[in-house]
């Protein structure tokens, strides 16, 4: 179940709100210019399957999503160490200059943004789609033992690069194995 955790940015430690119900979700993102939804998937996948696989099965709907917003490529990120062997992915705020999207295929991950005085941390599940805009400061987090595949896309004609911010701010809030 997707949730949504807000926590004013000088106190990491005490969220103030916590919402589970996807309305909310929907109208308290909706507020600071960020788009939720939760869409179905045509073609289940499994986190751990090959790219390739994962590709041929939901390039019709990725096709679709980047027709209906309007965006022009994409990336997947395709993580699977159930065993947490590999190096954890960092929490690490970011921003990327074009407006852009999130797509869980498959599994779990967390996404936060840091917009104004407040951080919006978003655990993903299936089936949701998460449109950010250009330039947002927001972190991913997959867990110590990653299982989700994710669709990025982005309203440029490439993959664009994303701009590690300095600091280890979004370090200071929980992160998916936290809450």
């Amino acid at each position: 179940m997707s949730s949504l955790t807000v926590y004013p940015q000088s106190l990491p430690e005490h969220p103030n709100k916590v919402l589970g119900h996807a309305e909310d979700i929907v109208s308290t993102l909706a507020a600071v210019g960020v788009r939720f939804a939760q869409v179905p998937l045509q073609v289940p996948v499994t986190a751990g399957t090959d790219s390739a696989e994962i590709l041929a099965a939901s390039r019709g709907q990725i096709d679709q999503l980047l027709s209906e917003y309007a965006y022009a490529s994409f990336d997947l990120l395709n993580l699977c160490d159930e065993r947490g062997v590999a190096e954890p992915v960092r929490r690490q705020a970011q921003t990327c200059k074009p407006a852009h999207f999130y797509y869980c295929l498959a599994g779990r991950a967390q996404l936060a943004l840091h917009i104004g005085e407040y951080v919006y941390s978003l655990e993903c599940v299936k089936g949701d789609l998460l449109l950010l805009p250009a330039g947002a400061v927001h972190w991913f987090d997959g867990g110590e033992r990653p299982r989700v595949v994710m669709v990025r896309g982005f309203d440029s004609a490439q993959v664009p690069d994303f701009a590690a911010l300095e600091g280890d701010f979004a370090m200071g809030f929980a992160g998916l194995d936290d809450c």
